[in-house]
């Protein structure tokens, strides 16, 4: 099978579950296609000029996936400029439901990028912490660690914020 061929196979398979997995990370839909697409013209690349079959090609996207985000993220934060005007945010909306899931998202997208790719290839891929070890080139008791701390980062954010609403509406 050429790269051709192998590219359309892991699209028609595991395109749906390469573009979720880069929405977790990006929580941005336009920025988790972008994702998807430099990550694949990547594997494209490497199994042109290796000419050769990949065993577990879906593992192998995925992890071009996470890859390309970890780059974006430190070539970001590199440039990254600090103000000290907040910006503009829509006023939160009067269901607490919805409120809720905007505290969870802000509070996941504040996360160390290690941490939320962590937690996001824990929950939202259900990957086992040896699989996570490899992906992010560290050790299992490493991988534990980054969840446990993500867990808890996660809690005290969405308990302050939830603090915070009830507080606001009375």
């Amino acid at each position: 099978m050429d790269a051709d061929e192998a590219i359309s196979d892991l699209l028609g398979s595991a395109g749906d579950r390469l573009l979720r997995l880069a929405f977790q990370l990006s929580h941005d839909r336009a920025g988790a296609e972008d994702l998807v697409q430099q990550a694949l013209e990547q594997v494209y690349r490497r199994w042109r000029r290796d000419g050769s079959d990949v065993e577990h090609a879906e593992a192998y996207a995925r992890r071009a996936v996470l890859n390309e985000y970890l780059r974006r993220r430190r070539l970001r934060s590199a440039t990254e400029l600090i103000t000290d005007s907040m910006p503009d945010t829509a006023t939160p909306a009067p269901d607490t439901t919805v409120a809720e899931h905007d505290a969870m998202w802000r509070a996941l997208g504040g996360l160390p990028k290690r941490q939320r790719a962590a937690l996001v290839l824990r929950y939202y891929e259900d990957l086992p912490d040896r699989d996570i070890a490899t992906m992010l080139d560290c050790r299992q008791a490493t991988v534990r660690s980054l969840i446990a701390r993500g867990l808890h980062a996660l809690r005290t954010s969405v308990t302050a914020d939830a603090e915070q609403l009830r507080g606001g509406s009375r």
